[in-house]
């Protein structure tokens, strides 16, 4: 099943949150009534100092006023933890210092509520982006619990198929040994019979040793598919319980890295020769939508196989580009694998293994061009001592 060519869908992406508005910068309601009170009682202040000591009526009414401020003043003073004004005769000069005083101390409040709601906004962008980490995470989460789950089902059916396939095997096989049997004996009857019988009767014996000959041979053919069909069950992993011991920790390792830099990907594939004794020795290239091989990639399979020593394990990776339906690249990619395994276990030597797996579809070897990414690994995983 081809879909490389196709356009990708929509991939249904969860849109992120966006981090809340950072609230404005406000002052205090007692902090804005204390510069109020500071500027009417410096005109206070200017006016006494112009008319000397006099008992004016307007003299009088910002008195009345000055105390209604005051009062005002030292219960704002009050909640913002400071002392009240006391008396009234205090000369202007320290009312005025005092008052600059206050005022400081009001600017400093300012400035320390001013630093709250910075450091408070910076905790709210920060808890924001910790939002967003959390709901990547648990799309990313999502998408490779549905993954698995997919590939258990497939390993369950696989496994079913199989099970079958050997259950087949061997009732062919009995029931070709049980005709073997038949044979031999119709052949020493036929021998040991053909004076004492009449014709019509040795011409019956005949039939009969036809007729087994005929269904032996389609048994044999049979068993011919079968072992073909239970080998290739064998050759090709549908999942991690599938592979050989010596594959599991290198097909964990590839799956890991999904989604990762390049450097990542450099770093990683130099570390599995190194911790894991595996290293890749060529890169099949297919065709958008394809899983043949090109008799140059024939070739170089054969001449593989001269390259891996008896007991090693040439593990097949197979990939696909991520234009299309994930399902549909799933089984290209497998398809891929399994085409270059087959070849390569035509021409392998008996102590030598063979593996295919895939990984599906992928954009780790180029995110701009999509056919770099319609790939088979041959890899190769030497035998621990």
């Amino acid at each position: 099943m081809s879909s490389d060519p196709q356009q990708p869908e929509n991939d249904g992406l969860h849109q992120e949150p966006q981090p809340a508005p950072s609230s404005g910068a406000s002052l205090p309601p007692g902090v804005i009534l204390g510069f109020i009170i500071i500027a009417i009682l410096g005109g206070l202040i200017a006016l006494t100092m112009r008319s000397g000591s006099g008992d004016s009526d307007e003299v009088a009414e910002l008195k009345a006023k000055e105390q209604a401020l005051r009062a005002d003043l030292n219960a704002a003073r009050t909640s913002a933890g400071l002392s009240p004004l006391v008396g009234g005769g205090e000369p202007i000069d320290e009312i005025a210092k005092r008052l600059k005083r206050d005022a400081d101390t009001m600017a400093g409040l300012a400035n320390s509520f001013q630093l709250m709601l910075t450091e408070k906004d910076a905790e709210i962008s920060a808890k924001n982006a910790e939002l967003i980490r959390s709901e990547q995470l648990r799309q990313t989460l999502t998408s490779e619990t549905a993954r698995l789950q997919s590939e258990l089902q497939r390993a369950l059916v696989a496994a079913s198929d199989a099970d079958l396939l050997r259950r087949n095997l061997e009732a062919m096989t009995s029931q070709r040994d049980a005709l073997a049997a038949e044979i031999a004996s119709l052949r020493e009857q036929l021998a040991t019979m053909k004076q004492g019988v009449s014709e019509e009767e040795f011409a019956d014996l005949e039939r009969r040793y036809e007729e087994a000959m005929r269904a032996n041979g389609f048994l044999e053919n049979r068993l011919k598919e079968l072992e073909g069909e239970v080998s290739k069950a064998r050759l090709f992993a549908r999942s991690e319980n599938e592979l050989v011991p010596a594959a599991i920790e290198l097909f964990r390792s590839l799956r890991k890295l999904e989604n990762q830099p390049d450097s990542e990907l450099t770093t990683a594939y130099s570390r599995f020769g190194t911790d894991l004794g595996a290293n890749v020795l060529h890169t099949l290239s297919f065709a958008t939508g394809s899983s043949e091989l090109t008799p140059v990639d024939q070739d170089t399979l054969r001449n593989l196989v001269a390259d891996i020593p008896d007991g090693d394990l040439a593990f097949i990776v197979g990939y696909a580009s991520e234009t299309g339906n994930v399902d549909a690249n799933q089984t290209l990619s497998s398809d891929r694998a399994t085409t270059a395994a087959e070849f390569f276990s035509t021409m392998k030597r008996p102590g030598q293994q063979v593996q295919a797996v895939y990984l599906g579809q992928t954009d780790r070897f180029s995110s701009r061009i999509p056919e770099r990414n319609q790939i088979v690994e041959v890899w190769r995983i030497r035998a621990k001592p």
